[in-house]
């Protein structure tokens, strides 16, 4: 890896972290979500990575990327939950598919309404 690379990489965490963990979830009500979409939701639980799957059922999980703490964003083409600070990805169940994070996204309780 290049120097540049690793300097990039390293101003970007920070970034990340930070506005991941500061800034609000999607507003969108979990109920307007359509199927095989997902997104960080702000709700009553707080934020929460919400995939509604091809038989319309809601997934919750946490959006915090078990590597160092970034918070995950959906990954429509794939349908993964990819963390933009070190590339951790993750399937629509929260188990990982790559690394370097080495648990999954935990499962949360998604409130009716």
């Amino acid at each position: 890896m290049s120097v540049m690379k690793v300097l990039v990489q390293g101003i970007n965490y920070p970034r990340r972290l930070l506005g991941g963990r500061l800034g609000k979830g999607d507003p969108t009500p979990a109920a307007e979500l359509t199927r095989g979409r997902g997104r960080v939701l702000q709700t009553d639980e707080g934020k929460l990575a919400v995939y509604r799957d091809d038989a319309g059922e809601l997934r919750a999980l946490s959006p915090t990327c078990t590597h160092l703490g970034c918070v995950v964003e959906f990954n429509e083409a794939e349908r993964t939950w990819d963390c933009p600070c070190h590339g951790s990805r993750f399937n629509t169940d929260g188990t990982v598919i790559s690394g370097p994070a080495r648990k999954p996204l935990e499962p949360r309780t998604l409130s009716e309404g």
